[in-house]
């Protein structure tokens, strides 16, 4: 079997099987609204937003980037202060990679813990402070066989995963959303009638949204969430046949690109195993060396044990909980013997017992692995507090010997890095191609668009002088390389702007893994932002770059053909005054008042051992686009405010 195969690793599920599965009262018209209790103070207040966010367990041990941006967050809202924002928008990608049940604790339980009390449990979160996300693409996603075949053997070389986090851009995936199951499981009553009255959202209580797109009032804003996943579609007078030709088309062509990456992936793999038996040599032949990778396998063998223990001691009423036991103690018996080989090979028996204690070293992460479904049903309480604490020890100690024993970075993993990227991206076009290979008119997503038509035009009959504001996953504009001007954001953008133009003041999203502000023709008096950086651990560069234009020239000037008159991102740069070149991961903080709305970036960046905000934040602007090459000039952007009947303006630190 293929070693990658990624023509074959995400699914992606068809809109009308979304559509007829998860729109709670389907067909009966009712309003998906939701009553919030309301601010102080109905004209002034404060919200937070975000997308993109869930990926702490592949940043590895200690602080991940979800976990900073987090921590800033928190001193911005009323958890901190009475002055402080009252609400969290999240624009979808909830969870990476596939939206699974797994990775819900350690991928947003434990980043947003202050938000919630401390009875919530994965499945039955319960807020402190109103947070309301849309579903992104990754909380739908699947896996195929070939993919949960893979998560049951090593990657790149024995031991990786141990390491996978300084490989890869993403964890490994063990199985999947189920077609978006975890997340409505997590944020969705399903049997909220919202036909008369809005589903109410009682903090400190079981909280849960109407459907999987809603609306909602906030003092003086008219709040709109949409599941952008199944706007996508083309109108249904397009020619099925066409639309389906097109895509497998399209298919075929990422699948020859797939088999070529996938040999490369290959050979690059076949690289670094080469630099690692090399590291096991040397370390053979350095005593004083391997004594120190002996230490620290005792290390490990220590931490395994003390957690063992805790789990054989703790209540295991729950089946999690006995199998998170069982697993972890069968990874300690086996890392002990490796361990113990180890210390008694002698010669090139030596490198023999490393390879070996690499391979188990899977085994110890796997149990890991199976460990996060206990932590999912535990409640805040001392024994979890306790558990996660040797958890987290057993992934420190085991981080710092699979360090010990890697090669030093070099060309190889950084190969393999580059490589992987290219992977997530094609597999993610291939999701999308081979669902559209599928068309159907029923993909059309008539009924939410119809109901975002009406909401709106009730807000403005009803409520003239309230601000409105669109929240979404996919962007209607990116100049980030892997999304832009790519088929998803181009029928979104086709599907929403006719409904949005003239009524909607600031549009928000996800998807793209970068900060954008966009001046558009189209919708020259909203303000459209991409909020993409909230903790994905990968964040990516934009196509204004003067290093990628001539490679995107076409996605440019479509962009200008699109109406895009501006913009500004941040993310993958720019470098800060200070010369830190970290990537650059924000929240905004919007302000509401009577007469304007104001957008402020809140950037949040590695400097040595932790992360700081900045604030104003970096950014590269383009304050126009030419026929010829961009400017991208690096400035710092304190704000952009929005008023009635006004193109938003920037205000520059």
């Amino acid at each position: 079997m293929s070693l990658l195969a990624v023509d074959n690793w995400l699914r992606s599920p068809a809109d009308h099987d979304i559509i007829t599965r998860w729109t709670a009262g389907a067909g009966k018209g009712w309003s998906h609204a939701l009553s919030l209790p309301q601010p102080r103070n109905p004209e002034r207040f404060s919200f937070l937003a975000l997308g993109d966010s869930g990926d702490s367990e592949s940043a590895g041990p200690g602080v991940s980037p979800q976990d900073a941006v987090a921590r800033e967050m928190v001193r911005d809202t009323r958890l901190a202060g009475d002055s402080g924002a009252v609400m969290v928008l999240h624009m979808g990608d909830v969870v990476y990679m596939t939206g699974e049940h797994r990775l819900y604790d350690r991928n947003f339980r434990r980043p947003y813990s202050p938000f919630l009390t401390e009875s919530s449990t994965v499945g039955d979160f319960t807020f402190r402070l109103p947070f309301l996300p849309v579903p992104g693409n990754h909380d739908y996603y699947d896996l195929g066989a070939w993919a949960k075949w893979l998560s049951g053997v090593p990657l790149v070389g024995a031991g990786l995963r141990a390491l996978w986090h300084e490989v890869m851009p993403f964890a490994v995936p063990e199985g999947g959303s189920e077609m978006g199951k975890t997340y409505m499981d997590a944020f969705i009553d399903p049997k909220a009638d919202t036909s008369i009255a809005p589903l109410p959202y009682v903090l400190s209580a079981r909280t849960r949204l109407p459907n999987r797109y809603y609306k909602f009032q906030l003092g003086n804003v008219d709040f709109f969430a949409l599941d952008s996943n199944t706007l996508d579609a083309p109108s249904p007078q397009a020619d099925s046949d066409q639309v389906r030709q097109d895509a497998t088309e399209r298919v075929t062509d990422l699948e020859a690109k797939a088999r070529a990456l996938d040999a490369d992936i290959k050979d690059a793999r076949q690289d670094l195993e080469k630099q690692r038996d090399a590291r096991r040599h040397a370390i053979a032949g350095d005593p004083a060396e391997l004594q120190r990778i002996q230490a620290l396998s005792m290390d490990v063998g220590e931490a395994v044990e003390r957690l063992r223990k805790l789990l054989e001691g703790a209540e295991m009423s729950a089946l999690e909980g006995r199998r998170a036991a069982q697993a972890v103690g069968t990874a300690e018996t086996h890392w002990d013997k490796a361990t113990a080989e180890l210390s008694d090979a002698r010669g090139n028996d030596v490198v023999r017992a490393m390879a070996r204690q690499e391979t188990v070293s899977d085994e110890v992460c796997a149990s890991l692995s199976t460990l996060e479904e206990f932590l999912a049903v535990l409640p805040e309480d001392r024994p979890r507090a306790v558990i996660l604490e040797a958890r987290q020890a057993m992934e420190s100690a085991l981080h710092i010997w699979a360090v010990a024993v890697s090669p030093s970075a070099g060309d190889a993993s950084a190969r393999l890095k580059e490589l992987s990227e290219g992977a997530l991206d094609l597999q993610r076009e291939l999701a999308i191609a081979r669902r559209r290979s599928h068309f159907q008119p029923s993909d059309h997503d008539t009924e939410q668009l119809a109901w975002l038509d009406q909401s709106l035009e009730e807000s403005v009959r009803l409520r003239p002088n309230a601000w409105r504001i669109v929240f979404l996953h996919h962007p209607l504009y990116t100049t980030i390389g892997n999304h832009c001007e790519r088929s998803d954001v181009l029928d979104v953008r086709d599907n929403l702007t006719a409904i949005l133009a003239g009524r909607v003041h600031l549009m928000l999203a996800g998807h793209s893994h970068a900060f954008e502000w966009f001046q558009s023709e189209a919708l020259a008096e909203t303000g459209v932002f991409v909020t993409g950086g909230g903790g994905q651990i990968t964040l990516r560069p934009s196509i204004l770059s003067p290093d990628r234009y001539e490679r995107f020239s076409d996605a440019y000037h479509a962009l200008r053909r699109a109406g895009v008159t501006e913009c500004a991102s941040a993310g993958a740069g720019p470098v800060a005054a200070d010369g830190h070149d970290a990537p650059l991961y924000h929240y905004l903080n919007i302000e509401v008042t009577p007469d304007k709305l104001i957008v402020r970036p809140i950037g949040v960046r590695r400097a040595g051992a932790d992360y700081r905000r900045e604030d104003p934040m970096p950014v590269n602007h383009t304050p126009t686009l030419p026929a010829s090459r961009p400017p991208f000039v690096a400035r710092a952007l304190h704000a952009v405010e929005i008023r009635r009947g006004e193109a938003p303006q920037a205000i520059w630190g």
